[in-house]
């Protein structure tokens, strides 16, 4: 059975649970204070008379009757406030996820801008240091050229000596000055395999989602192309599959988004765990994936889909920490198989109308280019 782990509530639900607790809580301590002959009976006999006033005459005889002010006041306010409340914890509560997900992607933007433009500069940096050893280079190129042209025309030893001497402080002049650059291009050259490194890897987390860390969208756009130019030039088949859990939003609505997350997370494995070699999985967005299949026939898919589709079916969820039983989650699988002049986009489209005639037919099952 597949237990849905209860995470820690985030303070919007808490503003939300408290303010239902709040009104409540009114409820209860203003009818205790204001029946004397409060008991286990007042739940069955309770009414608004236990709310109101009323005068008498001498005789005991009621001449007004009428709401107590102090009560209505106070019941009016502690409702309110608590409505205000949870109409702010609801709004941040289905809000909050989209908002630290901006966060996390504009958080992986900057660091990804950050790292290319220290790249940048230390590629500046390597360029400067390769056009100062050219320069070092002519200059000894220069040197040597005059050396040549002056040796024809010495006569004595002395100025034979005078010239090797020079040449010989030339060179070490030289040596020295490649020594440095050559440990600077060195330097240089690590610290541009760190950057590189690093700007791979946020790149990478760019291309990741949050929740089931699964390829994302970003991902595909930039891949997808590549496959089927790659499928179109070999020759080779290509298939896609697109998933969409069913009725997603009722699990949502009843559970809450965190037990929602939990069980994109699960069927996120459970592709994973079903795909191999060049096959990549991907959380296309809210409750749809996709999986890409380079060099996979139509009759492969279809199996591929049909077994995702029934073991996810035998699967019984429960709320681990409130042990309430969630019952069977299921979902429609569309799929289709690259055809001649097929772009990405149109190979996307035909997939997603697959996924349209299994939502159609009932949900629960799988529709392919080979139906």
């Amino acid at each position: 059975m597949g237990t849905i782990t209860s995470r820690q509530l985030p303070f919007s639900a808490v503003i939300m649970l408290t303010s239902v607790v709040a009104v409540c809580s009114a409820y209860f301590f203003w009818a205790l204070w204001m029946r004397t002959d409060f008991g286990l009976t007042f739940w069955a006999t309770w009414s608004d008379v236990s709310w109101q006033v009323a005068e008498v005459d001498s005789r005991g005889r009621i001449i007004r009757l009428g709401s107590h002010p102090m009560a209505i006041a106070v019941l009016a306010g502690i409702v309110s406030v608590c409505f205000v409340a949870f109409l702010i914890g609801a709004w941040q509560f289905f809000t909050g996820n989209e908002i630290r997900r901006k966060k996390e992607n504009d958080a992986i933007s900057s660091r990804i801008e950050k790292v290319g433009q220290e790249l940048d500069d230390e590629v500046l940096m390597l360029l400067g240091l390769l056009k100062k050893h050219i320069d070092f280079s002519s200059l000894h190129s220069e040197a040597l050229a005059k050396v040549n042209k002056t040796l024809p025309s010495l006569t004595t030893a002395g100025q034979i000596r005078a010239v090797v001497q020079r040449l010989i402080n030339e060179n070490s002049r030289i040596r020295s000055e490649v020594g440095v650059l050559n440990a600077r291009l060195q330097q240089s050259q690590s610290q541009i395999e760190k950057l590189r490194l690093s700007l791979s890897e946020s790149q990478n987390l760019g291309m990741l989602d949050a929740v089931t860390h699964l390829k994302n969208r970003h991902w595909l756009e930039a891949n997808l192309p590549r496959e089927v130019k790659a499928a179109s030039e070999l020759n080779e088949s290509l298939c896609l599959i697109m998933a969409d859990v069913d009725h997603f939003k009722k699990i949502n609505d009843t559970f809450g988004h965190t037990v929602g997350d939990e069980i994109l997370r699960r069927f996120g494995e459970l592709l994973s765990k079903n795909i191999k070699g060049r096959d990549t999985a991907v959380r296309y967005g809210g409750e749809e994936f996709v999986v890409v299949l380079p060099q996979t026939q139509i009759e492969g898919a279809d199996n591929l889909g049909e077994q995702i589709r029934s073991e996810l079916q035998r699967k019984k969820w429960m709320h681990h920490k409130t042990g309430k039983q969630i019952g069977m989650v299921t979902a429609s699988f569309g799929i289709a198989q690259l055809k001649s002049g097929d772009s990405p986009e149109s190979f996307i489209e035909r997939a997603d109308a697959k996924l349209y005639e299994a939502k159609a037919a009932g949900r629960n099952c799988v529709k392919s280019d080979s139906d």
